[in-house]
């Protein structure tokens, strides 16, 4: 976890202090990186972790939303909320 915050530190300095235009074109090559995975079939993508629905709500977030680390973090919550559900224990 200590690795991820740093990490996230890291990008963040780099993304924070850039201008609205830089943010929006980094954002809409994320956007594209993402597109890219419609292209994979489903069990690809289930190889990933990602599920097609996934992909396709994160490639129409606004420009404002690094599609990416959207994504990312949506996959990081199913995980860490998986064990619960398949035990029945909430």
């Amino acid at each position: 976890m200590r690795d991820y915050v740093l990490s996230r530190a890291i990008f963040d300095d780099r993304i924070g202090n850039r201008s609205l235009f830089s943010r929006l074109l980094h954002n809409w090559k994320a956007r594209r990186e993402v597109a890219q995975l419609a292209g994979f079939d489903d069990f690809m993508l289930a190889d990933i972790g990602v599920s097609r629905a996934d992909v396709e709500w994160a490639s129409h977030l606004p420009l404002t939303t690094d599609a990416t680390e959207a994504l990312e973090e949506k996959l990081t919550l199913r995980q860490r909320h998986a064990p619960l559900k398949r035990t029945g224990a909430y």
